[in-house]
């Protein structure tokens, strides 16, 4: 669970507690705190992202790869979650070879940390660090922290905090960490036009859930989270 001790990096350019070599702490103590959001509190924002009232500076989200651009310079990922979609930009090093910074594929789920930055009117990250998702359970865990951060933070107003995404529903209604789990996946394809496949399902699900597919698969049909298209193998969230 995320908690302030936990998303603060130690030392290094992160670290922007101290101004001037003076030794003494910002006043802003939020500089030093990782936050945790959902891709819509990144493009609805329009100057400085403002969470429970507390400004953003560093964040973490965690989402889908869509798109990989790369040029000379940069590598640019369109990334989506349940909420949106943003680009997240990697500048690359002169010397390293640009082929080694790129961690991930396209529709592969990452954590990203980075800055907030606009350019020509529209938001992106300046991507600090980047890696793969090795379990989706932290899929779940980063929703978890989100709303524990804005729990926890001062209570936000309607027009300062976007709309939260379907996905916190079903957390807050019992839904076990696997069934969110395949709920994504399917959401997750929801573009192509039958939706996803059970055995492109199965690739994408750590090994300890694959057993337990059809069950979960029958309850998120029984509860109207997804439905069936060209087939009772094809799904597609509602």
């Amino acid at each position: 669970m995320w908690n302030e001790s936990s998303t603060n990096f130690g030392g290094g350019f992160l670290d922007e507690s101290t101004q001037g070599g003076t030794g003494k702490k910002s006043s802003q103590s939020n500089d030093r705190s990782i936050v945790p959001v959902m891709i819509k509190h990144i493009t609805s924002s329009t100057g400085d992202l403002q969470i429970a009232g507390k400004t953003v500076n560093t964040l973490t989200f965690v989402g889908i790869v869509r798109n990989i651009d790369q040029d000379t310079t940069k590598i640019s990922f369109s990334i989506q979650d349940d909420s949106g979609t943003v680009t997240a930009v990697m500048w690359l090093e002169a010397d390293k070879n640009p082929t080694e910074s790129i961690c991930t594929q396209v529709n592969t789920y990452v954590r990203v940390y980075g800055l907030l930055r606009n350019q020509n009117n529209q938001q992106h990250v300046l991507i600090l660090r980047m890696h793969p998702l090795e379990d989706l359970n932290e899929l779940t865990c980063h929703f978890m922290e989100v709303m524990y951060f804005i729990l926890k933070a001062k209570k936000p107003t309607e027009e300062s905090l976007p709309s939260l995404p379907q996905t916190f529903d079903s957390t807050m209604s019992g839904m076990s960490s696997d069934q969110v789990a395949v709920l994504e996946i399917v959401r997750s394809s929801n573009e192509a036009e039958c939706g996803i496949e059970k055995r492109d399902i199965l690739t994408r699900l750590p090994k300890h859930v694959i057993p337990r597919i059809d069950e979960i698969l029958d309850f998120l049909l029984c509860e109207g989270h997804i439905y069936t298209t060209s087939s009772e193998d094809f799904f597609k969230a509602t």
